[in-house]
């Protein structure tokens, strides 16, 4: 199950930095951003101009907050203008509102009550617009901040200066390798000696979750670059090779959360800080069933073991239950009256555990109502993921306060707590064959553990070639 992008992710999503890269250096950088077309060659929207636009303008200027009645995220609208109009005029800059207003004379100036462009961006704008003031990209309706976020290139540093959180871990299908978030990537791990087995690079800024359908031929990874971008990449899978890239999913302006296969494997269901379930079929990414009920983010959901319903956790306080065929709601859950933060179906498919803020574990039916049978307490902080072993008789449970807890599922009954961690647990996996739990933390670190005896079987950071100074520092 994926760990949910809560309390700390959230205020990053509000519009925070990372805390952990504040007292290093960045971790990559974005090669795009700093390119400049040659003389020689004409200027590219896509590439030249849409990142200053980007940096600069569209905050203000979007389908949702629309300054002057101004939106700049298709090609269309930014070259009709606002409420002015004649935002571009080929061939002509000073015919041009938009050259206009970024100009030193700009009235108002733009950005608004920021730092003026700076002369080279000015000029590369004036050049664009003189060479006719194309676009470069599919279609002039197109969103094109997500062609801007397709053909990004993000130099990511083959060892990592500092270590990030976890806050999606999966194992192979064959049990052999732990997948891990990583930084613009995905980073696999060997369970035998937790050496670095490969990376997924291409990916935006953070992963939230990633899932492995049952029959081992598909990946799923839920990523995003917080209030800017979301995706859902897909990947095909053949026994002794490297995952392919399949298709892109779910595109959305802010981060998408949760990825969950139907047991079968011929869904995927996504969602995240849109507010929005899709349900694709799998091989060919094709909308199924698209929902929106939820009234603020969703953090995870689950198919139910008959793959017919889907359950939902959001920051709106909820639980729902939807039917995926009738493409209707069923039901919804309020007792957390806290956002919810993680969620699973029960090996029966009649209840459901969800666990969140309210430092709870509910575990309620879905027939007729939404009806709570029995709650687990005992964590000191918010509940951030939830998973079952395959078996199902089995509920790992972990979050704020740092304790990995593992319960039964038919009565609630604590069955031992897995301590270790130094900082607050983000994600949670168990291995196929039900021996082994993977739990990711904020500070990078990934643990992995016997489920019959809790003991620790590797611990290490998830983070290619960081030198941890502490480490060199005690030997």
């Amino acid at each position: 199950m994926r760990s949910p992008n809560l309390t700390r992710w959230s205020n990053i999503a509000a519009g925070l930095i990372l805390p952990v890269l504040l007292t290093a250096p960045a971790l990559g950088r974005d090669d795009s951003a700093d390119a400049k077309p040659d003389e020689a060659e004409p200027v590219s929207f896509i590439r030249d101009v849409a990142p200053i636009i980007s940096r600069n303008c569209v905050a203000c200027h979007n389908p949702k907050k629309s300054e002057g009645k101004y939106s700049m995220t298709t090609f269309a609208s930014l070259a009709k203008g606002g409420e002015i109009g004649g935002a571009v005029e080929p061939g002509a800059p000073d015919e041009s509102y938009l050259f206009e207003l970024i100009g030193p004379d700009g009235e108002p100036r733009m950005p608004y009550k920021l730092d003026p462009l700076p002369d080279d961006e000015i000029a590369l704008i004036e050049r664009w617009i003189s060479e006719g003031g194309k676009y470069d990209g599919e279609s002039p309706d197109e969103d094109w901040t997500f062609a801007l976020r397709r053909t990004r290139v993000v130099a990511i540093p083959e060892a990592y200066p500092v270590a990030v959180p976890v806050t999606a871990v999966a194992f192979s299908p064959d049990g052999q390798r732990v997948e891990a978030s990583g930084y613009h990537e995905l980073t696999a791990w060997k369970m035998a000696d937790a050496a670095l087995d490969g990376r997924l690079q291409g990916l935006p800024e953070r992963t939230h979750d990633i899932a492995f359908s049952a029959d081992g031929k598909w990946m799923a990874a839920a990523c995003g670059d917080p209030g800017v971008y979301g995706l859902v990449k897909l990947w095909s899978i053949a026994p002794g090779e490297p995952p392919k890239p399949a298709l892109d999913l779910a595109e959305s302006a802010d981060a998408i959360f949760a990825v969950a296969f139907s047991p079968d494997g011929r869904k995927l269901a996504a969602a995240g800080a849109d507010r929005v379930v899709r349900v694709y079929e799998t091989a060919t990414g094709e909308v199924l069933v698209q929902i929106e009920d939820h009234a603020d983010w969703i953090y995870d959901l689950a198919f139910s073991p008959d793959g017919k319903l889907l359950a939902t956790a959001s920051r709106d306080k909820t639980t729902k239950v939807f039917d995926v065929e009738k493409k209707e709601s069923l039901v919804t859950f309020t007792a957390h009256a806290a956002p919810v933060h993680a969620v699973a179906f029960a090996a029966d498919g009649k209840s459901v555990f969800s666990g969140g803020a309210d430092k709870l574990i509910r575990n309620w039916t879905i027939e007729d109502e939404a009806k709570q049978t029995r709650q687990i307490g005992g964590f000191g902080g918010a509940v951030f993921a939830l998973t079952l072993s395959p078996d199902g008789q089995t509920l790992a449970a972990t979050g704020a306060d740092k304790v990995v807890r593992l319960f039964k599922t038919a009565d609630g009954a604590a069955i031992r707590n897995l301590e270790g961690h130094k900082d607050w647990v983000y994600s949670l996996a168990i291995s196929p064959d039900g021996k082994t739990l993977a739990s990711g933390g904020w500070d990078g670190e990934l643990r992995l553990w016997n489920i019959e005896d809790g003991k620790p079987l590797q611990t290490f950071l998830a983070a290619p070639g960081f030198k941890n100074p502490g480490d060199q520092a005690s030997r």
